[in-house]
């Protein structure tokens, strides 16, 4: 059984690393303890971005709510690089409820918009990396605001696929067809007499 001097001493080792080093390291520590030891170990330390919402481990903070948390990379992709999460862990985001992805991506804008000022920056990236195969390294869903500049560093792009017309369609048509369907909003009626009424006052 760890003693708490003991889990004090692990939350430690994760300060002052970037969200890629913090996974590394916890996978290290795992391999490191007992069965006992792991299961007490995960409860509580299973996710550094958990961690950093309950204020466990020290962060450069740029935003907070209720829900939501941003901080600064601390290793970033340029200067100004922040993170934001929510609070709550999710490990990808479609697991996220519809009202706090909204929440998520209008703060996410709010944020790029003070980026594009406090950073002098000419343009931003708003990113999220969803799962390993997109390259998610973090157990934590997290909106990358990247402040960018002419002739940095950073990049983001793909070696464009051609496709065929006849398989784009197939493709548009699976997609589609996996959209869960919205019910129509009706116009209240209310709307349409005071059009009605408006027109009625025409000489």
């Amino acid at each position: 059984m760890l003693t708490q001097e003991r889990i004090e001493e692990i939350k430690s080792q994760f300060q002052g690393l970037s969200q890629e080093e913090q996974q590394k390291k916890f996978q290290e520590i795992l391999e490191t303890l007992d069965p006992e030891e792991r299961e007490q170990i995960t409860g509580k330390q299973q996710c550094p971005f958990c961690s950093m919402a309950k204020g466990e481990i020290p962060v450069k903070k740029i935003y907070e709510d209720e829900t939501l948390l941003a901080i600064l990379d601390i290793r970033p992709a340029n200067k100004g690089h922040t993170l934001l999460f929510p609070k709550e862990h999710h490990k990808v985001l479609s697991t996220v409820q519809e009202p706090l992805v909204a929440h998520m991506f209008t703060t996410a804008n709010k944020i790029s918009t003070a980026i594009f000022d406090a950073m002098n920056a000419q343009g931003t990236n708003i990113h999220v990396a969803n799962g390993s195969a997109a390259g998610q390294t973090a157990p934590h869903v997290l909106i990358n605001i990247i402040p960018r500049f002419t002739k940095d560093k950073v990049v983001i792009g793909w070696e464009a696929e051609k496709v065929e017309d006849n398989e784009l369609e197939k493709i548009a048509e699976s997609i589609r067809g996996k959209i869960p369907k919205e019910k129509p909003k009706i116009t209240e009626k209310k709307e349409m007499r005071s059009v009605r009424e408006d027109f009625s006052r025409i000489p």
